[in-house]
């Protein structure tokens, strides 16, 4: 934004009847975002620098006055593009926050940026109804908030919630597990990328924050609840309960020799839907009980979201965790 563009628009906040309430919803999406993000805190910091309260206080006020109508235009937005990550096929996450490209002129300084990393970073173009969508994904998937971004401007950041509750998407009855899945994300981001170290960055830190996404990835997996597909059979004295199995043979080297058949574990019925559609019939079960299962029935091991994110975990894996 030009210095006689953003005097123009700080001459409506500051002189209008409705301190530019009628401007700001007139505005496109990147200028609003602007007048937040960037003409508001300037506004602010020279307040501040000049220890002018009144000011300083006005203009924070403005901010918040104005944040709802940056969101509505979001919800109505034609043209939003979700940074997705061809390692993983899901939205890349930074800090379990989505990134969101609002201005596409601007795009290719966020994707030249990730794809030197390796994240092999794609635009998905969304409609209003589509970043709908998005946003339940995100409370399925654990993304906490949404990075509006345009080049190298400063993010606009928006937490899910704001811009559509839980309750429009889910039920209460609905099985989610939302740190598993934004664990395997975060990390399987890292390991699979094509390359491993940012140019620049200490391979220390990058080993540290490895280090620490595992941490994470173990304890979700351990705490986690699975859906785990199965076929019931009441033969009246007892339900009889045999359960799918997948054979990965060709995806996994066999340690011995033998085929490798996995129990398939699935984080909500979302994922299991991809594997077997229009399959209702499941346990939940939680890690030990799982373990217990592929113990039983002598699996390789188990597979945990086999069409989405996966990963197998053998039984000495799993015996170790």
């Amino acid at each position: 934004m030009d210095a006689l563009r953003a005097q123009d628009l700080l001459r409506h906040i500051t002189g209008d009847e409705d301190y530019g309430k009628a401007m700001m919803e007139k505005l496109p999406l990147d200028e609003a975002i602007a007048v937040i993000e960037d003409l508001l805190n300037v506004c602010i910091k020279q307040a501040d620098e000049k220890k002018n309260a009144n000011d300083a206080a006005f203009f924070s006020d403005m901010k918040k006055a104005f944040r709802p109508i940056v969101i509505d235009k979001i919800r109505n937005a034609e043209h939003l593009w979700v940074v997705y990550s061809d390692v993983t096929g899901y939205p890349y996450s930074v800090d379990r926050d989505m990134l969101v490209v609002y201005d596409y002129t601007q795009s290719k300084t966020i994707t030249d940026r990730l794809n030197a990393q390796g994240y092999l970073a794609v635009l998905s173009l969304v409609t209003p109804e589509q970043f709908a969508n998005e946003i339940s994904h995100m409370y399925r998937n654990g993304y906490k908030n949404i990075r509006f971004v345009s080049g190298n401007g400063t993010p606009f950041i928006v937490a899910r919630e704001e811009i559509y509750p839980y309750e429009q998407f889910m039920k209460e009855d609905y099985i989610t597990n939302p740190a598993l899945s934004q664990s395997m994300i975060a990390l399987f981001q890292e390991t699979r990328k094509t390359s491993k170290v940012e140019p620049g960055a200490p391979e220390e830190a990058f080993r540290e924050m490895l280090e620490k996404r595992e941490k994470e990835f173990i304890t979700a997996v351990k705490n986690a609840e699975y859906m785990v597909p199965c076929v019931k059979q009441d033969n009246g004295d007892e339900v009889e309960i045999s359960f799918q199995f997948i054979d990965i043979t060709e995806r996994v080297e066999s340690k011995d020799g033998e085929p490798v058949i996995a129990i398939p574990a699935f984080t909500d019925g979302f994922e299991m839907n991809k594997c077997y559609p229009g399959q209702y019939e499941n346990m939940l079960c939680t890690f030990d009980e799982l373990i217990d299962t592929i113990n039983e029935l002598g699996a390789s091991g188990m597979i945990i979201n086999a069409l989405g994110i996966s990963q197998y975990m053998d039984t000495d894996t799993l015996k170790n965790i």
